[in-house]
């Protein structure tokens, strides 16, 4: 289980370290953009058996990533849909926004950021929502707001999920 937390902080550092490396190389007007511009809704469809959220439809943004409007223990996040990190990577305000609260004695996973070196705390969330599609027990890490620039959701959510497929410019999420 060490194992795995130690890779998952790898892996989180390296999306980190990309997301940070992207919005360096932006200009600062299409920064702003991109930082100010909300997320398209994703629409959902109703499933065969008459339930709403059995899929959902996040269609790329500009920069071709997949952002989403989440609820994580039923208040709002902003998500980058990041098929490449283990975990779920929150921000610390959102986690406290969740309701999710962490002291400075649980940042005990190194994780390296663009910023430098840096620690995680280890979480279980309660449970995170987009439209319909429901998870509960998410693994994930908080990081420092001045860390991470945007929440990450990752295969801890993803994996559970009954399918994540991108096709024409958009992703669908199956539950």
């Amino acid at each position: 289980m060490r194992t795995e937390i130690i890779a998952a902080a790898g892996i989180v550092a390296a999306a980190v370290i990309g997301v940070r490396a992207i919005e360096t190389r932006e200009d600062a007007a299409r920064a702003a953009k991109l930082e100010t511009a909300t997320p398209r809704a994703a629409s959902v469809t109703p499933a065969a058996t008459g339930y709403w959220g059995d899929e959902v439809r996040i269609a790329a943004s500009p920069d071709r990533q997949y952002y989403v409007n989440a609820e994580v223990n039923r208040r709002p996040a902003r998500f980058l849909v990041d098929t490449g990190a283990s975990y779920v990577a929150l921000r610390d305000s959102d986690a406290r926004n969740a309701g999710i609260y962490t002291s400075w004695t649980d940042y005990t996973y190194p994780v390296h950021t663009a910023n430098g070196e840096t620690k995680a705390a280890f979480v279980t969330i309660d449970e995170i929502e987009i439209d319909g599609l429901r998870i509960e027990g998410v693994k994930a890490f908080i990081l420092k707001d001045e860390q991470l620039s945007v929440n990450l959701l990752g295969m801890s959510f993803l994996s559970r999920l009954e399918s994540v497929e991108a096709r024409k410019g958009e992703l669908v999420l199956r539950g």
